[in-house]
């Protein structure tokens, strides 16, 4: 659904409740553990494929990467929210190749002339 051109009006208000009651309760689970030894906003315990490094400089490093990747998000999403406003285009209309299976996007462009 579209930002700005009213596609979401087009999803059940059931499910923005659910999100809305999903995030408040990760919320109050954080805010009960915030007093505990070696607790640090998002850490869960959820780790099983085990990635997160044992040691301080790998864990600080995956912190801040973690970090400036959720900053690149909010600003690509704030990018489709200004594109979305200023071409009255959804996001996904505008840019379908993102939003479809490569090898189904390959054979579209292919088809229409875009690839050679």
């Amino acid at each position: 659904p579209s930002v700005l051109n009213g596609g979401l009006g087009k999803i059940s208000p059931f499910y923005w409740i659910l999100c809305v009651a999903g995030a408040a309760a990760i919320d109050v689970i954080g805010m009960g553990k915030k007093g505990n030894e070696g607790y640090f906003p998002g850490n869960f315990g959820f780790d099983p494929l085990g990635v997160y490094p044992k040691d301080e400089e790998g864990q600080k490093w995956m912190q801040t990467a973690e970090i400036k990747n959720g900053r690149l998000a909010m600003i690509a999403i704030t990018a489709f929210a200004v594109q979305e406003f200023v071409s009255k285009t959804g996001v996904v209309d505008e840019t379908p190749i993102f939003f479809k299976p490569l090898g189904a996007a390959l054979h579209e462009y292919a088809n229409s002339g875009y690839i050679q």
